[in-house]
């Protein structure tokens, strides 16, 4: 993965001595592949289509060697936030970093003028419920070459 989410970030936040957040507002196709990857087994595959006045927000937790151990991608349009992506590795899941990920991209959604964030997910619905997330959509997609079923939820949230 390129270095680049490190060389465009123009915020970043300290989250303990061995970890720091990195956000960038600019499109990072690199990182969004690598949580794509890291999320291939949770989530069926999407096209990627953003409007043309989106705007790129990212945000990554690297370590202490500038690995990424997590991370969002998502994009502003108009007054709406809409998270693509959203990974925490394993050994760290469960330790907050998620939640704050969520919140960051809240608050700069807020910045943005953003009144309401969406979200689809084939998993995790409970931490996006209790993130006070609605339901708003439900979906079974079937994988006829798999022979697999699994279920599509679309969350919404009001940013104001």
């Amino acid at each position: 993965m390129s270095n680049k989410i490190l060389q465009l970030a123009n915020y970043q936040q300290r989250y303990s001595g061995s970890y720091q957040f990195t956000i960038t507002h600019e499109l990072d196709a690199d990182f969004r592949k690598y949580l794509t990857r890291k999320l291939a087994a949770l989530i069926p595959p999407t096209v990627d289509q953003h409007p043309a006045d989106a705007q790129p927000l990212d945000i990554s937790l690297d370590d202490i060697e500038g690995d990424v151990v997590a991370g969002l991608s998502a994009f502003t349009c108009g007054t709406t936030l809409t998270i693509d992506l959203l990974w925490v590795d394993e050994p760290i899941r469960g330790s907050g970093i998620g939640r704050r990920l969520m919140q960051m991209a809240e608050e700069f959604a807020r910045e943005r003028g953003c009144e309401r964030a969406r979200i689809s997910v084939t998993s995790g619905l409970p931490f996006f419920v209790d993130m006070s997330y609605t339901l708003s959509g439900t979906v079974q997609q079937v994988d006829f070459r798999a022979g697999s079923t699994h279920a599509i939820y679309w969350l919404t949230k009001d940013l104001i």
